[in-house]
């Protein structure tokens, strides 16, 4: 009985003693748009976004709002993603109808972008790739995405500056004939070991950092090669310039792995350490520059400028040179004279022999005996010996002639008169 009132008790006192209370956490303050976009107010009244601020922390997966402070999102600006290296997919809002160059260069893990419906200005097609004007414009290719080779498509006829900056895994990319131009950093750091060009022009720095880029054919219609536009490329080892090229920016080719280069004729401006120097722009002197004699490509072997300590002392070796026949004067005294037997008779019958030493003469047209032999005798010492020799003896078999007629005995007048 005790034990049952003491359970009771103890019962009564538990019910009677408060309970804790445990405070709940206040669920985490959602993050502002405004936290994240730091923009400022176009002339249109709409907001443009000027920078991503988290982009050094953030990841995963990035709607870009329409709004900010009840401003429509209109504008990107230049860069202003640049560097967002966790980013893997980026939604562009339906109220974006321009943006800047290089927006996304830099984002690594991209892997594809998104477009929200109704924006009729920016386009992805089913790959993640971003385009603008109908798919007219190249505007960017997801950094992370899969695939080692890639077309760009028929319609496109410019690639935006940076738009393939940092692929990690592209390493072929065929290029469209309608593309004329190639932009700022357009393919800068990115993996690419082969391309096919047929542009009029590649600018600044648009292949830049390519280190396993190894193979670039340029076309011809290439007119101009922008500043640093293959600079830092050590597998590029060789590269033919059509003869349709006319510009070659400064540092075009630093850093590459060329020991030499052809540079055709029609180029007529060359820039500061555009051939011939490595990474850190210090000059390569065993470096070897083919061209026409007069060229621009000669003037640059040796190019200098005391005001900015630049100068080069490359070798340079002309196209056009060609080894100049040997030819021969018409007519030319021969350093030997010629010694020839002149024989005369006189009244009486007797005969008499003269050596009469004359100039000796080349005939140019190699007639005669200097055609048929000419060629074989000129440089065979054993020939000229043999030739020297039997005319030697010759020599001597007619004097020798020449001395027995001249003793033959007369006949004397009353010989004749007994014979008649």
């Amino acid at each position: 009985m005790k034990k049952i009132l003491f359970a009771l008790a103890a019962a009564v006192l538990t019910a009677a003693m408060p309970l804790p209370v445990y405070a709940e956490e206040p669920p985490a303050a959602e993050t502002r748009p405004e936290e994240m976009f730091a923009y400022e107010l176009n002339v249109a009244g709409k907001a443009q976004i000027t920078n991503f601020i988290p982009s050094e922390t953030y990841t995963g997966e990035l709607v870009i709002p329409s709004q900010l402070d009840g401003h429509d999102v209109g504008y990107i600006d230049n860069a202003a993603f640049m560097n967002a290296k966790g980013i893997t997919s980026i939604t562009i809002p339906a109220t974006v109808s321009d943006m800047g160059n290089s927006v996304f260069f830099g984002c690594e893990s991209l892997e594809k972008f998104q477009v929200e419906a109704g924006n009729p200005y920016f386009s992805v097609a089913d790959d993640g790739v971003l385009f603008g004007d109908s798919q007219q414009f190249l505007i960017a290719y997801p950094a992370a995405k899969a695939g080692e080779s890639y077309t760009i498509p028929a319609t496109v006829d410019e690639i935006a500056p940076g738009c393939f900056g940092f692929a990690q895994n592209l390493k072929h990319i065929t290029i469209p004939e309608k593309v004329q131009y190639i932009d700022d950093w357009a393919f800068a750091y990115s993996k690419l070991e082969t391309v096919n060009i047929s542009s009029m022009q590649i600018d600044d720095y648009a292949f830049a950092y390519c280190e396993n880029l190894h193979e670039v054919i340029l076309n011809h219609g290439l007119e101009s090669i922008y500043n640093a536009a293959f600079s830092v490329c050590p597998a590029l080892t060789e590269i033919h310039l059509p003869d349709t090229l006319t510009y070659v920016g400064q540092a075009a080719f630093s850093g590459t792995g060329m020991t030499s280069i052809t540079i055709p004729a029609n180029v007529n401006e060359i820039d500061y350490c555009a051939f011939g120097y490595d990474r850190d722009l210090k000059i390569i002197s065993s470096f070897v520059i083919y061209g026409e004699s007069g060229s621009e490509a000669e003037y640059y072997a040796t190019a200098s400028d005391p005001d900015n300590d630049y100068e080069n002392h490359f070798t340079f070796l002309a196209t056009d040179a060609t080894e100049a026949p040997e030819t021969e004067p018409e007519t030319e005294a021969s350093s030997e004279p010629e010694t020839i037997i002149v024989t005369e008779t006189n009244e009486a019958g007797e005969v008499f022999a003269e050596m009469v030493t004359v100039p000796q003469t080349q005939d140019t047209t190699e007639s005669g005996m200097t055609g048929k032999i000419g060629a074989e005798l000129k440089d065979n010492r054993f020939l000229q010996i043999l030739l020297a020799t039997v005319g030697g003896i010759a020599v001597v078999l007619a004097l020798t002639l020449i001395v027995l007629v001249s003793r033959k005995p007369k006949k004397s007048n009353q010989q004749d008169d007994d014979a008649s």
